[in-house]
């Protein structure tokens, strides 16, 4: 039986620039040089960090700020289905913010754009995927702590030069001051995460929404 050498790290962090700005970060990091019976071979490194702030003088206001750097040659699958799977290396620069119009309507985006490099197994050459991800959604505030979601989402490919739409619709559960548990249906193939090179993401989800 052969033997698998592997290291795993895993990190979290945040700095408080001011009270009303801070940083945030977090490192998972995978060495593998060979596949045993619980771990894929292949070496994966997920990094991020961001800027937060939510200004004193209006709070109903919140801004993220996000860079994400990934290496992964571990794969991801497709529909869980064994078939072919693809690998990246990509740099992912993204704006959230959103805005508390009043106690009842808050609405928000995000901008994100993707430079990545990917192939369809480890076999393969690596080739330009890059695309920009565009998202507006508005939320009411029912009584009790729910919420519901309503949001439209397009992703533009650059390489493909394709451009798809989605929508997502919600419901959500305040939990804690910063947490929000819920459920939502994606009417599109595609999600809000960049890094998500497989669109198969049709269908029901469940919706952990934290606030820094």
């Amino acid at each position: 039986m052969g033997t698998s050498n592997a290291l795993i790290f895993t990190g979290l962090a945040h700095y408080e620039l001011s009270d009303k700005a801070r940083i945030v970060g977090s490192i998972d990091a995978m060495l593998n040089e060979a596949a045993s019976g619980s771990l894929p071979a292949g070496n994966y490194l997920d990094l991020n960090l961001g800027y937060a702030l939510r200004p004193i003088l209006d709070d109903r206001l919140n801004i993220l700020a996000k860079y994400r750097y990934l290496y992964d040659m571990v794969d991801q699958s497709i529909d869980n289905s064994g078939t072919p799977k693809k690998i990246q290396q990509s740099r992912v620069f993204s704006i959230d913010a959103e805005i508390d119009l009043s106690p009842r309507w808050t609405i928000g985006g995000r901008l994100g754009g993707r430079l990545t490099m990917r192939a369809p197994d480890a076999a393969s050459p690596l080739a330009d995927n890059n695309a920009w991800l565009a998202v507006g959604n508005a939320r009411y505030h029912f009584v009790h702590d729910w919420d519901v979601l309503i949001e439209g989402r397009t992703l533009t490919t650059v390489q493909a030069g394709t451009s798809d739409f989605g929508a997502v619709v919600g419901v959500h559960k305040q939990v804690g001051e910063n947490i929000m548990l819920g459920g939502s249906f994606n009417f599109g193939a595609f999600s809000d995460d960049l890094t998500d090179l497989v669109q198969d993401d049709r269908g029901v989800e469940i919706n952990l929404i934290t606030k820094f």
